[in-house]
């Protein structure tokens, strides 16, 4: 449907009858999404992941999103069956407490899950999506990407970096009829977060079940949002952060001594 707002889309996304991909979907975020997805009706929904949930009318594919050659072979099986995907939602993700002195290897495990996921699944199916002028990506980064994430180098960089291909994506094919959408919660009750008491500095402004946030997201999908932030006080961050930036370093330093150090 044709957006009519002054929202950065020029259509909106229903998902009804829709042929619809998450990857991570077997838990927390991407889980709820598929639960949501289903409830709107879509056609098919379909789970890329290295563990299978099983879940009800669910097709599965087990992947390692951080590998362009097994998700290339995955996208040849899925347009096999279908003539053509209308939202693929990169939602996959890794979380690591970590510093300065992290190894090399783990930079680039959690390189590969949270941004080059992003850059290998656009490959594989951007040129159909622009052939069609249809297709949607939800790409779930977080506020960390907007802001920073104290006690972690590797999330705050890579979020950063997914916000950043979120937002090229949508300038560069934008008017091409493919719609994107930036996912940016903070705090959310799911695995991720399960040993941490009250979601630590994420959860400062409360902790949202997995569900909220997936209802929120599809909503806004549907007004043809590209920025989503279910938790509303990340949009006043981003003003005083921009307003002045010495003041909210100091500022997230004082998060860093009471949360991590």
């Amino acid at each position: 449907m044709k957006n009519l707002n002054t929202f950065a889309n020029q259509n909106t996304f229903d998902a009804l009858n829709k042929v619809c991909i998450v990857t991570g979907g077997s838990s927390g975020i991407g889980h709820a999404l598929i639960n949501e997805l289903q409830s709107r009706k879509a056609k098919k929904v379909i789970n890329i992941d290295l563990k299978n949930s099983n879940q009800d009318n669910v097709d599965y594919y087990n992947c390692d999103v951080g590998s362009n050659d097994a998700i290339k072979i995955v996208f040849e099986e899925i347009y096999k069956k279908f003539e053509h995907i209308d939202l693929i939602c990169c939602n996959a993700g890794i979380a690591k407490d970590d510093d300065g002195l992290a190894s090399e290897e783990h930079w680039n495990t959690i390189w590969k899950t949270n941004v080059l996921q992003h850059i290998n699944i656009v490959r594989n199916c951007i040129s159909r999506m622009v052939s069609k002028k249809n297709g949607w990506f939800l790409i779930t980064a977080s506020a960390a990407g907007l802001l920073s994430q104290v006690g972690s180098a590797t999330y705050s960089t890579t979020k950063h970096a997914t916000v950043g291909f979120a937002e090229w994506l949508s300038i560069t094919y934008g008017d091409f009829g493919v719609g994107v959408s930036l996912l940016c919660p903070q705090g959310v009750n799911t695995p991720m977060t399960e040993n941490i008491k009250n979601g630590g500095v994420a959860g400062i402004n409360g902790m949202l079940e997995a569900s909220e946030v997936a209802k929120i997201t599809l909503e806004e999908m549907s007004k043809g949002k590209f920025l989503i932030t279910p938790h509303e006080v990340v949009r006043k961050y981003i003003k005083i952060k921009a307003e002045d930036p010495e003041k909210w370093i100091i500022g997230m330093r004082k998060l860093y001594k009471k949360f991590v150090n």
